[in-house]
């Protein structure tokens, strides 16, 4: 086909898709489009806020179960803590709780006692008006097989919504037994709680009360004005029997919007038909002139700089043009394809004659650590033995004993450090220990301040709990030191260290990408730490030979270029990985570990030891970074430490996982559960451990709840020495003692 033919079929094609296309989606897509948003945005809407309803229904359900199976509640119904209503439901935590009205009932359904607030925020009993509407919910719970039945649902009375919750009354852990009672609680519906949940959808709502499901439909939009649109919601009872509808105002800009869009859409199409002409001439001009003018250029561009200058000859098209231009580029690929394979062969043989210089640089490195490593650990080891004889004849309080243990520490860093030579000369196996990452993070990081990143601030973020892992400690040590180093010397010793540990399952999910350096590692758990320096980052040129061995960039003596290549192989021998990630603000390399399969034959890197041996401690609080600092601190006293994130948490693992805690270490101010409220709770148990609050809101507690709930009570920040002389003057129970309910 000729090329004018060609041009005047296409410009014919593109003028006439473009314009059929936009008035097709200018007049009808577009404008059903967003007729069917507005319908659809319409019923997410109703779904959402009656999803948000039934949550306060269900919110309100479960403050009645929980109530109803509470030890206190089964005594005051059996006439033993009479004062369980005034304790529980006063003005103050029926506001709380948002609880209009509270009714107990005995087994029979008789009333018991009630509460509620009037309109000058006193505390009065229930009418009895009221308190017969809502008894026939109670004696439906109480006629349930199901001794810890419970009822929501929804009503009109009074001319206002309310939402019920009614729970039988049974005393925690008994099974088959009736219920000894039930407990109504209401939430009056009224203007201010309609006004919050307005707040909480971002639209008005009202409610209607005439004629609830009078179109017979769940949900059912009526058009107020061009602008405004009111959605009834029908709202249900419990029989499924409609009460009440739930009117949202919503406005129509979907569909004001769609009418703009059509105009727009016509605006275009009128404006394609004027671009199509302006292409026509465009076209003509560039499928036969321009190419002929392209060819002629780059045919001269080839001569001038040579065939191997990375030029072609670039005609699109099907013609005889085209047919040319292939013929000269595929003289020119195989002319290039000769000089490539000559540049190959040469870069390859310099390639070799590197790796066997590196690989005989490894092979000296193996013998001369091999040579000396005899002599190096005896007179390390009887330095170790002459420091160890100086650190029995001190006294722990001599000033000089502390001193000692730090240079044992180092002794150990000495002996790690000769192992790593060795490992890398003959790429030996680690010596597996299982141990929390985050307790050898805490020791690294007390090793290096005393000197290697003096004028450094290292800053550790834990975003995990369950950090163990199977390693070499020493190696593990080894490898941190290392890192530390590197960042603290990129940063010329002053700045801010960020170590930061968290874990990944891989494959990971949609969204989420492998850590650096992790491609290849087999599936499962890993702990990921992230060691990340703020200097001026690696240069460029640099960044694919970092891990080389003996390549470095620090002056000379100051460095052999071992370190991270080291680092990557105990990584490798770990079935973990090294990698990096690179930027002008600063290199983060990123340590990938296998969690802890909890092996048997994988010995814990921490004997338990000290007054705590053997014996369970469950601490609470809601800081991740003091859980962890502290946990790894009791831990090396020797206790068996359970990590709890909050009161509730705690309850949970004490009351239902049926292991038995000698002590309980807790905070104060939590989410959900409080310090107190947990101590209430543990010591309602038969036979409760001592319970030890450690908390910097201590003066915010009642001095006779600090008496009468807690064995001890220490003011944050706690020194560790205190805290360990608290928890030796314990008196814990017996190891027979009985287990929590």
């Amino acid at each position: 086909m000729k090329l004018q033919y060609k041009a005047w079929a296409l410009v014919f094609a593109i003028v006439g898709l473009a314009a059929g296309s936009a008035m097709l989606g200018a007049r009808y897509i577009v404008g059903e489009s967003f007729a069917q948003l507005e319908a659809e945005r319409a019923q997410r809407e109703g779904e959402r806020a009656r999803r948000v309803l039934d949550q306060q229904v269900q919110a309100l359900s479960a403050t009645a179960r929980d109530y109803a199976q509470w030890v206190d509640a089964v005594d005051f119904l059996q006439g033993r803590k009479p004062e369980f209503m005034d304790d529980n439901f006063d003005v103050g935590n029926l506001g709380y709780l948002r609880i209009s009205e509270v009714a107990v009932f005995d087994a029979k359904g008789g009333l018991v006692a009630s509460v509620t607030v009037d309109e000058q925020g006193r505390k009065v009993v229930v009418p009895d008006v009221r308190i017969e509407s809502i008894r026939p919910l109670a004696r439906e719970v109480l006629a349930s097989p199901d001794p810890l039945h419970s009822l929501q649902t929804l009503r009109v009375a009074d001319g206002q919504l309310d939402l019920v919750a009614a729970a039988s009354v049974q005393k925690p852990g008994v099974r088959g037994e009736p219920a000894v009672g039930a407990i109504v609680m209401v939430r009056r519906f009224d203007q201010a709680e309609l006004a919050r949940f307005s707040e909480v959808l971002m639209t008005p709502a009202t409610l209607s009360f005439d004629a609830p499901d009078h179109r017979g439909q769940d949900l059912h939009l009526e058009p107020v004005d061009n602008q405004h649109a009111d959605l009834h919601a029908v709202l249900k009872d419990h029989r499924g029997q409609p009460v009440a509808e739930l009117v949202l105002t919503l406005d129509r800009s979907l569909e004001e919007q769609g009418r703009v869009l059509t105009w727009k859409g016509m605006g275009l199409s009128a404006l394609a038909g004027l671009l199509a002409s302006v292409v026509l001439v465009l076209l003509l001009d560039r499928l036969v002139l321009r190419r002929l003018q392209k060819l002629h250029h780059d045919v001269n561009r080839i001569t001038v700089e040579g065939p191997t200058a990375g030029h072609e000859v670039q005609v699109a098209g099907d013609d005889e043009l085209t047919q040319l231009a292939e013929g000269v580029n595929g003289l020119l690929g195989r002319v290039r394809s000769d000089a490539q394979a000559q540049r190959e062969s040469h870069v390859q043989q310099e390639a070799l004659q590197v790796q066997l210089m590196q690989s005989q640089k490894t092979e000296a490195l193996g013998r001369l650590t091999g040579g000396i490593a005899h002599d190096f650990n005896n007179s390390l080891a009887a330095i170790t033995g002459w420091i160890r004889l100086a650190s029995e004849d001190l006294d722990s309080a001599h000033p000089s004993h502390e001193a000692l243990q730090q240079a044992l520490k180092s002794t150990r860093y000495a002996d790690g450090l000769m192992r790593q030579l060795l490992a890398f000369g003959r790429q030996s196996a680690p010596r597996l220990r299982r141990l929390h990452w985050a307790a050898l993070i805490e020791e690294t990081k007390v090793m290096v301040s005393a000197g290697l990143t003096r004028d450094c601030e290292l800053v550790v973020h834990y975003e995990v709990d369950d950090d163990e892992v199977d390693a070499d400690p020493t190696q593990l040590q080894q490898v941190l030191v290392n890192l530390l180093i590197n960042a603290a010397d990129a940063m010329k010793g002053r700045g801010r260290i960020d170590l930061t540990l968290g874990s990944v399952e891989f494959p990971p999910g949609r969204g989420h990408e492998l850590p650096a350096g992790a491609t290849g590692l087999p599936d499962g758990r890993y702990l990921v730490l992230r060691v990340r320096d703020h200097g001026p980052g690696i240069p460029p040129e640099h960044v694919n030979r970092v891990f080389d061995p003996f390549f470095t960039t620090k002056a000379k003596g100051r460095g052999t270029g071992l370190g991270l290549s080291v680092a990557q192989g105990i990584m490798a021998r770990h079935h973990g990985s090294l990698g990096l990630v690179n930027g002008p603000d600063g290199a983060c390399f990123v340590l990938c570990l296998p969690a802890s399969r909890r092996d048997e034959a994988v010995a814990s890197v921490t004997t338990p030891g000290g007054p705590g041996k053997g014996r369970q401690l469950l601490f609470v609080d809601d800081d991740q970074s003091v859980r962890h600092a502290w946990a790894a601190l009791l831990e090396r006293k020797g206790w068996q430490v359970t990590r709890s994130r909050d009161g509730e948490e705690a309850w949970s693992q004490f009351s239902q996982t049926g292991k038995h805690f000698d002590v309980v270490l807790t905070d104060q101010s939590m989410p959900r559960l409080d310090g107190v409220g947990l101590a209430q709770r543990i010591r309602a148990t038969s036979a409760p451990p001592p319970v030890v609050l450690m908390s910097g809101h201590v003066d915010e507690v009642d001095a006779g709840l600090l008496k009468t709930l807690f064995a001890s009570v220490l003011h944050k920040p706690v020194d560790p020495t205190e805290l360990d002389r608290v928890l030796q003057g314990l008196s814990l129970p017996e190891e027979a003692s009985a287990t929590p309910p």
